[in-house]
């Protein structure tokens, strides 16, 4: 299965009760067990939990599962993903399609399997004595499941890869977050600074899509593929991962494309369709648009490449503009969501942009659309714009670059793979030699 479109989480999940006390907590995450008198203990394999709620989570599961079996291929690894987990070997618990929401009213619908998860994965991590923890970003989920851990298995070590977004909104979780966890990875070149009035352990491990975006895929071959003309223009259209996204975000997208066909030359739309909701809930947005029937084309693999070949995009707030600006992808940003979490969530975020490629570069370097901004007329503009104004082209290609430059080398997941296996007791701390058990 090709990799979906992947999306940081957005406000607003479940509320969060304070931290109880920390009895019994790891003094430090680097200490090894002790081995017992008649040398180190080597018949049992590490476990470790991991549990990502969101396609982009599960993308960044994965490589870390596939890092950690690297380094140490006899570890038991077992939680919450995706297909991309499954794939790397993690035994899935449960399946991340019924956690997968945001919002409030998303969320009040899927309260029934959020609690079940929550108490099978406590119970797990406690009946199979895990070693080690680690939550991937999916914040409210996943801090709720910390507390729990806490208090259940007080001794195992709690690992945090992808931080929540504090430097949006609610920034006072920073030391309910470090109550909870051991050690926080960030993946955001800003992010490590927010928790320096904590006494948490951050490391900034750079951002793992470096690892999985390669460029450089034939457009002819891909055309071959999929179907596009390859002189034609190819303009991306990326409505996000989950289903509420795609519906509210869909016919904007497809509004705007067709009033392209008129403005603009052989232009043709692709439509990345992610695993999780499959091709038929595309299919039947598309059928209100006749017109654009012969020049659409849903993508169900080559997600990358997709971005790399489309001149321009219009892509739902999240990872995916992260991935369209390594794949250096002039585009324009859009989200829309209810009503209700946009109005409380708009009274808590306290940056102005959204999208994570102004974030890190400091600027409005793309545009944003939220909520009633989000019109076909609106994005029509700004693609024809980025299509036909060099000057505004190259001023959003030398922000990706930027982008690019600030995200860190690549190597993310086999550096989170090695401070999981330290936390888990499996390496030395700094060990570069294979993470197979040593006790």
């Amino acid at each position: 299965m090709a990799e979906s479109y992947h999306l940081s989480s957005k406000p607003i999940s479940l509320s969060l009760s304070r931290a109880e006390g920390q009895q019994g907590r790891i003094a430090a995450m680097s200490t090894l067990p002790q081995p017992s008198e008649d040398g180190p203990e080597t018949t049992s394999s590490a476990r470790i939990m991991i549990v990502a709620g969101e396609a982009s989570g599960d993308v960044h599961g994965g490589s870390l599962a596939r890092a950690i079996r690297r380094l140490a291929p006899s570890v038991e690894l077992f939680g919450v993903g995706g297909d991309n987990m499954g794939d790397a070997g993690v035994e899935l618990i449960h399946h991340m399609g019924k956690l997968a929401v945001v919002g409030i009213t998303e969320v009040l619908r899927h309260l029934g399997a959020v609690r079940a998860a929550l108490n099978s994965l406590t119970n797990a991590a406690s009946e199979r004595h895990v070693d080690a923890v680690v939550l991937i970003d999916y914040p409210d989920f996943n801090l709720t499941l910390a507390r729990r851990l806490r208090k259940r298995t007080p001794d195992v070590p709690i690992v945090y890869y992808l931080s929540p977004q504090v430097w949006a909104w609610r920034a006072g979780r920073v030391s309910k977050i470090a109550r909870l966890v051991d050690r926080m990875l960030v993946i955001l070149p800003f992010e490590k600074e927010l928790y320096e009035s904590t006494d948490l352990e951050v490391d900034f491990v750079g951002h793992p899509l470096l690892d999985l975006i390669r460029l450089g895929d034939d457009r002819e071959a891909y055309s071959e593929r999929h179907g596009p003309p390859p002189k034609d223009t190819w303009i991306g259209l990326l409505p996000g991962s989950r289903r509420f996204e795609v519906e509210r975000l869909l016919p904007p997208m497809l509004e705007a494309a067709n009033s392209l066909l008129s403005r603009i030359g052989r232009p043709r739309f692709l439509i990345p369709v992610s695993p999780a909701l499959g091709a038929a809930m595309y299919e039947s947005v598309l059928a209100d648009f006749p017109d654009l029937k012969q020049r659409t084309y849903l993508i169900e693999d080559d997600y990358y490449p997709t971005l790399e070949h489309c001149t321009v995009a219009a892509v739902c707030s999240g990872t995916a503009t992260l991935e369209a600006a390594l794949a250096d992808t002039p585009m324009v940003v859009v989200y829309r969501t209810s009503w209700l979490t946009y109005t409380l969530a708009k009274s808590l975020v306290r940056v102005r942009d959204f999208a994570l490629v102004n974030l890190i570069v400091g600027r409005r370097a793309v545009l944003e659309l939220v909520q009633g901004e989000v019109t076909g007329p609106r994005i029509a503009d700004e693609l024809r714009t980025l299509l036909n104004k060099q000057a505004r082209r190259g001023a959003v290609l030398s922000a990706l670059a930027e982008v690019r430059e600030r995200l860190g080398e690549p190597g993310a997941s086999e550096r989170v793979a090695r401070r999981v296996l330290e936390a888990a007791g499996c390496i030395e701390p700094g060990d570069s030699s294979s993470g197979e058990p040593t006790r």
